[in-house]
């Protein structure tokens, strides 16, 4: 009776640690041809949802047996996916297909933390998860390094070939490679304390590498992650000689990359007008959130709105604050900040319930914490969220938790396992379209793309839509039939109130013009002025022998 009521539970460890060193270990470290972007435009973030897609689906049929527990923490997370969904709910028409997609991310999130506290992780399985996580850190700093010195090898990945670009791992923004690293730093700390000697001598030989890459990195979120999580740390393990030895061994890491970085000539970036920038748009986003206060101006509104009031300032391609409570603030109000306090009272549960070991785990988070409060949303970066619940996991104990009654956990449990059986083909779907659309734009080949979405790809819809009208001005170029130009009018029209891009807007005032619209693109001309001050492409515009230049133009139509 007692082994086989264990059996389940064992199963599942066993699910969560053989997919995890799949995903962190080997998948998501694997390059796939992409044009860069966030969300699911990066295969590596498709790579990471069905990794957690995998260990939702395959926990929910193996752990059947026992009731679920849920915790007071778990009820907090609840709390707030509720709050944020329901604010993606009801955003504007124009904004909701953008905001469905972040109502995903949180809810898949929310539920991965969920199916996780089903499965006890006992000091074994608790000391392999953090070494695989640990592991995935340092195989990461391994491909910052190739990159960095320009090696064959860093071709794999893409790599620029110039000297000055600043090496970025598998996440192609170097801040995102930062953070990660110094979630590395902080798992070497607390896997140092926790195992044996052999173990201490490879954790300090990948100290000695991380500190190197954060160093190179030359990111303000990676020293400010750095510098807290240490600080944290130590205030947690007070009087470790250990601790302070893998500092020094850090130190010596950062040292030898300003050796190596005077050596090779490496140039330092200047922070000055990044640092002053953002500060510019948190007092921004301070005007934008008295316009909505209490229910936000929409989720997924913010780029449009940025660019519509401050554009004219020269801000014109923010896309988020750098501060996800910011941005909650702003698409959110009150509403979203109420969302946002209940993950962080989460947090804060976790933290006062933990032991030092938990609380450790929570401190190798705060890294990815940080990086949420300095550069854009977390959840576009799909492995860096995962990370992030997968250490709150660590730190939550559903031994203490209520369980919940056998009809409730059957209707959960089988929702989640439906849900993953739609879920999962459908992400194979998505890196399916993924890769094509990434092979046609390279080759300049849009106008093959069919006219609607095909079925599957309604999560690539913004950006499939955005390929099949360049593919509309490119059979305008062979045709020269006025039918694609219409098409691409009318849907620019729409795509820039939410994805704001100089390069439609200037398309749409060439095409006003050639219609001898000049009303129109007179009109189009001025709010480009005041969108775009800094592009280079205005002294065109302002030309007097622009057609549009003309107030009594006899061809001019209404606007």
């Amino acid at each position: 009776m007692k082994t086989s009521s264990l059996s389940p539970h064992r199963s599942g460890q066993r699910l969560i640690i053989g997919l995890s060193t799949a995903f962190w270990g080997i998948t998501l470290h694997l390059y796939w041809p992409n044009n860069g972007g966030s969300g699911l435009s990066l295969p590596m973030n498709i790579m990471a949802w069905l990794y957690a897609g995998l260990i939702m689906g395959g926990a929910s049929c193996l752990l059947s047996r026992r009731r679920w527990r849920i915790t007071t923490p778990s009820l907090c997370i609840i709390a707030g996916t509720f709050l944020l969904t329901l604010l993606c709910l009801l955003t504007p028409a124009i904004w909701r297909s953008e905001a469905i997609l972040v109502a995903g991310a949180i809810t898949g999130g929310a539920l991965f933390y969920l199916v996780l506290l089903q499965i006890p992780l006992t000091g074994k399985v608790f000391t392999q998860l953090l070494t695989i996580l640990w592991g995935a850190s340092l195989l990461e700093c391994g491909i910052f390094t190739l990159q960095y010195l320009h090696l064959p090898l860093a071709q794999f990945w893409e790599f620029p070939w110039w000297r000055d670009a600043r090496p970025y791992g598998i996440f192609q923004q170097v801040n995102l490679m930062a953070s990660f690293t110094a979630s590395g730093t902080l798992l070497s700390a607390t896997l140092a304390l926790r195992t044996g000697a052999r173990c201490r001598i490879a954790i300090g030989a990948g100290m000695l590498l991380m500190g190197f890459v954060l160093h190179e990195s030359q990111s303000q979120t990676g020293y400010l992650s750095l510098f807290i999580g240490w600080f944290l740390l130590l205030c947690c393990f007070p009087a470790r000689r250990r601790l302070a030895g893998l500092l020094l061994l850090l130190i010596l890491g950062m040292a030898l990359g300003e050796c190596v970085r005077r050596l090779l000539s490496v140039a330092i970036i200047d922070h000055q007008t990044s640092t002053r920038t953002r500060w510019e748009v948190l007092r921004d986003c301070w005007t934008l959130f008295t316009h909505h206060p209490w229910m936000g101006s929409g989720v997924g509104s913010f780029p449009a709105l940025f660019l519509m009031h401050f554009g004219h300032t020269g801000l014109s391609r923010i896309a988020h604050p750098h501060n996800e409570l910011v941005l909650w603030l702003v698409e959110g109000g009150m509403v979203g900040l109420a969302g946002t306090a209940c993950f962080i009272s989460a947090g804060f549960r976790l933290w006062l319930a933990g032991n030092v070991w938990r609380r450790a785990c929570l401190l190798c988070a705060v890294p990815v914490l940080i990086h949420m409060l300095t550069e854009y949303p977390v959840w576009q970066s799909t492995p860096h969220w995962l990370l992030l619940i997968l250490l709150m996991r660590c730190a939550d104990r559903p031994i203490k938790g209520t369980q919940l009654a056998g009809v409730t956990t059957m209707t959960i449990r089988t929702s989640l396992a439906l849900l993953t059986l739609i879920v999962i083909p459908l992400l194979g779907k998505t890196l399916h379209i993924q890769q094509q659309l990434t092979a046609i734009e390279r080759q300049g080949e849009q106008w093959r793309l069919q006219a609607q979405v095909p079925p599957g790809g309604w999560l690539l819809r913004s950006r499939y839509q955005f390929d099949i009208h360049m593919g509309y001005l490119q059979r305008y170029q062979q045709t020269k039939d006025e039918r694609w130009l219409n098409a691409f009018r009318h849907w620019a029209s729409r795509y820039v109130r939410v994805h704001p891009d100089p390069n439609v807007s200037f398309t749409r005032i060439l095409i006003a013009q050639h219609q001898h619209d000049f009303a129109l693109a007179r009109h189009l001309a001025h709010r480009f002025y005041l969108e775009y001050p800094k592009d280079r492409r205005i002294p065109w515009l302002q030309d007097t022998r622009r057609p549009f230049n003309h107030r009594n133009n006899e061809h001019e139509q209404k606007d």
